[in-house]
């Protein structure tokens, strides 16, 4: 009898181990199907970080759109006019005079009415919102970009020091960046006394889609 009750315990002993390592198996295997939540951020600033070890820099950037420069409230006002008024923390957005684009100038929290510190630059919706409109008909950059360019004439004027992340199959998205202590020959952070200056160059089919550069905000 006693020999009957050791073999019953040693058996259930075994089968609740056996359990147990499965439940763990079973616990890892739903893990690993869990995606990394800021890999795509995480794997972009590896990318980044090559870059730099690389040596590779993005040293001749934008600074202004249809003869607005960036940070510069007098070419903004030569532009929109002297009565014009673009409060900071906002974006404001006008139309290109056929209403086929959009130009966006962002002013970032404390600085002076009408200081342009981001633009981006997209196409149009069919949304007949009132924006004002721009004489330009299309916004073009002190380097020559505009919508509707491929990838190749993009490094063609800014060169390769570039990012690149998939966001689509027909898709791509050019990143170029400085931050401090880099700097452009211009010496552009440090002039206007920022730590990081980024432009997005967004593609699909190769063409160019959507455009934002600009100091990010410190």
């Amino acid at each position: 009898m006693k020999n009957i009750f050791l073999a019953i315990l040693t058996i259930s002993l075994l089968t609740n181990c056996n359990n147990s390592q499965k439940k763990s198996v079973d616990k890892n295997d739903r893990l690993e199907l869990v995606p990394e939540p800021d890999k795509e951020l995480r794997e972009e600033y590896e990318k980044q970080q090559e870059l730099n070890k690389s040596k590779c820099a993005f040293i001749d950037p934008d600074t202004s759109v249809i003869d607005i420069n960036i940070r510069n409230t007098k070419s903004t006002l030569n532009i929109l006019g002297k009565q014009t008024k673009l409060e900071g923390d906002s974006t404001h957005v006008f139309y290109s005079s056929d209403k086929k684009q959009k130009l966006g100038l962002t002013v970032h929290p404390g600085d002076y009415y009408s200081q342009v510190s981001i633009f981006n630059i997209s196409y149009s919706d069919n949304s007949k919102q009132n924006f004002r409109q721009i004489k330009s008909k299309e916004f073009e950059t002190e380097k020559g970009i505009k919508l509707g360019i491929s990838k190749r004439e993009i490094i063609e004027k800014l060169g390769a020091c570039y990012v690149a992340k998939d966001s689509t199959k027909n898709g791509i998205i050019l990143n170029y960046r400085i931050e401090l202590p880099e700097d452009s020959k211009t010496k552009l952070l440090t002039s206007n006394n920022t730590p990081i200056y980024y432009a997005t160059y967004k593609l699909k089919n190769d063409k160019l889609e959507y455009i934002e550069f600009g100091f990010e905000y410190p």
